[in-house]
């Protein structure tokens, strides 16, 4: 990245800690795959995100260095402020969420998790991620899979993944009725069951 680029990004992230710009241009955002010195930061960000994402430790991330088929972040001045982390649909992967998805769909990549630091919401980080998740989806020729905590209630992420073109395809309950979830599929190429 040059000086003023640098600089740029900067005063970019200035403004929007300060809620004055709302959206950050992708140009600026560095995608990286994630490495185990970002760990930590990833950890911080899943529990600020809690009930929205289900709470895990240091080596369930640990982890999916290896086990996931997407495992990226956003850098913005050398922190992390948003990742996501995906599965194909051979993965061994015990999530109930997951397995729905595994019992009805052939190919499909999937959602575990989303994350963005709040000071971002809106920042145009999420749909970063989501349009290099996409490739993938494009590239592989199946679906995108998620699911959204409906109890409870997550409207942020409802609207997010509706206006990014996924719908809903059933529903379920999960950790003894205390989450019910809407689970979502963005079809890339018609490869449904």
């Amino acid at each position: 990245m040059n000086y003023s680029a640098y600089w740029l990004l900067h005063i970019l992230y200035a403004l929007t800690k300060s809620g004055t710009v709302n959206t950050i241009d992708p140009k600026f955002m560095q995608i990286i795959t994630v490495r185990p010195a970002y760990l930590r930061e990833i950890l911080l960000l899943n529990q600020a995100a809690i009930p929205h994402v289900n709470e895990v430790d240091q080596e369930f991330f640990h982890q999916q260095l290896e086990a996931s088929l997407y495992f990226r972040a956003i850098l913005l001045e050398g922190s992390v402020k948003a990742f996501l982390l995906g599965m194909s649909e051979t993965a061994s992967y015990q999530s109930l969420n997951f397995l729905w998805f595994q019992e009805r769909y052939a190919k499909f990549i999937y959602v575990d998790r989303i994350v963005v630091d709040k000071q971002f919401h809106r920042g145009g980080l999420g749909r970063a991620l989501y349009t290099d998740f996409e490739g993938l989806a494009k590239e592989r020729g199946c679906p995108m899979a998620c699911e959204v905590n409906i109890r409870p209630p997550n409207p942020i992420s409802t609207k997010f993944h509706e206006s990014f073109g996924f719908c809903e395809v059933g529903q379920q309950q999960t950790e003894g009725g205390a989450k019910r979830v809407s689970l979502m599929v963005k079809d890339m190429n018609d490869t449904i069951l």
